[in-house]
């Protein structure tokens, strides 16, 4: 066989070797790359996972620290609302007149009603069931003469003090009935519950 010299391309040696070397080397540099970049992706894999649970944690904590201050809120505007009837209360005890032993307070249902009501039916004379006049400026409260005494001095908050001088048939028990001038404000008032003190005639 004829051997064709002039299109024969003589490599050096010591280039392979060199080649081969850096090809070695090269794929050793990717794999360390290969590695590297793992290790980058599970890290940012982990701290997103951290990220998330560190953002729903923040957000409990928001949501927790709102509860607290709605908590505080209507702590404080209960506080705010006993203290003004507590004071309410001692500025009322401090004017009853001879106040004793025998006076007492405690939350009653309170309404109003108006003189000379057709409720009231056609027997109505216009006078309480102690013969006093049903004059709303007489500031007369209708009672449970079994519970308060006729002639005591009934203390309703924010309302003042009002003589018991009436009764009627739906007033029984820890219910209290005050006299006004008009159907509209007694319809306007309703039934509402208010601390009162009640002060007998002979305290």
């Amino acid at each position: 066989m004829k051997t064709d010299w002039e299109t024969a391309v003589v490599v050096n040696s010591h280039l392979l070797e060199t080649l081969g070397n850096d090809c070695r080397r090269l794929r050793r540099g990717t794999r360390r790359l290969k590695g590297a970049l793992c290790v980058t992706l599970a890290s940012a894999v982990v701290c997103v996972a951290r990220l998330e649970a560190s953002s729903r944690r923040l957000g409990e904590t928001e949501q927790g620290l709102k509860e607290c201050r709605k908590s505080v809120t209507r702590s404080s505007g209960v506080l705010s609302a006993l203290a003004r009837t507590q004071e309410k209360i001692l500025l009322a005890t401090e004017q009853a007149p001879s106040v004793g032993t025998k006076s007492w307070g405690r939350r009653f249902t309170v309404t109003k009603y108006t003189p000379r009501s057709e409720a009231y039916g056609k027997f109505n004379t216009g006078l309480t069931a102690t013969l006093t006049k049903a004059d709303p400026k007489n500031r007369i409260v209708a009672v449970d003469p079994k519970l308060i005494p006729y002639g005591s001095w009934v203390w309703v908050e924010d309302l003042g003090w009002f003589r018991a001088e009436d009764c009627g048939s739906a007033i029984k028990g820890f219910r209290l009935d005050l006299l006004t001038a008009t159907e509209g404000d007694a319809m306007e008032f309703g039934k509402q519950e208010r601390f009162a003190i009640v002060v007998p005639a002979d305290a």
